[in-house]
């Protein structure tokens, strides 16, 4: 289920996603299943954050990986995966929320110039956004009033809703 979203991929895009390693409290995460709870949705087992970079150049994996080792993750409380098209997770609702395009991305725009100063690559742009897996015994409706009502601001973000896997 699509908001009013654009997605646009190609060949020179990588997606970078980063989170919390396994031994790590995701704060934001139980905030947000905290939120849910407030809504009147009490049928959240677990939500969990991650961090959304969506690079676009014309390079290969190994340079993405070494501009997210030396300029995005803290190798002490995150790890990453690098991927091209996104993935399902068993028994989790997936949502992604981005810009809408013309929104200034500020966070997008710092990773892309200090990518360049890097001297990793010549030419890049980059877009962020936040990846949510949430767990529960959810409905669709329950999912999109989340993502209204908590995750995004509809007047600025678009929201993807991929359905459990």
């Amino acid at each position: 289920m699509k908001n009013n979203v654009q997605v646009i991929m190609n060949e020179n895009y990588w997606i970078v996603e980063i989170f919390k390693k396994k031994n790590i409290f995701d704060v934001f995460g139980e905030e947000v299943k905290k939120s849910i709870k407030e809504l009147g949705i009490f049928n959240i087992e677990e939500v969990k954050v991650s961090n959304l970079y969506k690079i676009e150049a014309k390079t290969d994996k190994k340079n993405i990986s070494k501009i997210v080792k030396e300029l995005l993750v803290d190798n002490v409380s995150e790890d990453y995966k690098i991927y091209k098209k996104g993935r399902k997770k068993k028994d989790y609702w997936i949502i992604e929320i981005y810009f809408k395009e013309g929104v200034t991305d500020p966070v997008g725009e710092t990773a892309r110039k200090t990518i360049l100063e890097s001297g990793i690559l010549n030419e890049v742009d980059v877009k962020t956004g936040k990846k949510y897996y949430i767990k529960g015994n959810l409905k669709e409706k329950d999912i999109k009033e989340i993502c209204e009502k908590i995750l995004a601001n509809t007047l600025i973000h678009n929201y993807i809703i991929f359905r459990k896997g």
